[in-house]
């Protein structure tokens, strides 16, 4: 590796967000998941949390294009679980939902550390999300 290589990696770690991270809820197809994955690594988002519907579902080796090589995947088995961990971390969760409730996303205080989950893709946010 040259030195060059090695420098522009470190800068790129350098400018990761550690107090971001992004959840998503009841994964249905992993193409979706590594998608997601791989925009996280493009703007710096070194943690992806994963609520599968089952457990034969997870990301392909291929399928986010080596990001998974530099994003660290949790798994887990349902929603709770998920939250419990995220907010364990201190971070304040967030779920997007397209309601009458909804908070428009600039309100946000994102200098707090902050867990945003995805609803899963056909019906959205669980209840057990939205009741947070």
């Amino acid at each position: 590796m040259t030195p060059e290589r090695h420098q522009r990696i470190q800068q790129m770690l350098d400018r990761r967000q550690p107090d971001l991270t992004v959840c998503m809820e009841g994964v249905h197809k992993n193409h979706n998941l590594a998608a997601v994955v791989r925009t996280c690594d493009a703007i710096g988002v070194s943690d992806v949390h994963a609520v599968w519907k089952n457990e034969q579902m997870r990301v392909s080796g291929g399928s986010a294009a080596g990001s998974q090589n530099w994003i660290d995947v949790h798994n887990y088995d349902n929603t709770e679980d998920a939250i419990t961990e995220l907010k364990k971390q201190q971070m304040q969760v967030l779920v997007t939902n397209l309601s009458d409730s909804a908070v428009d996303f600039r309100e946000i205080d994102y200098t707090k550390p902050t867990a945003i989950i995805l609803g899963q893709e056909k019906f959205g946010a669980s209840e057990t999300a939205l009741e947070l």
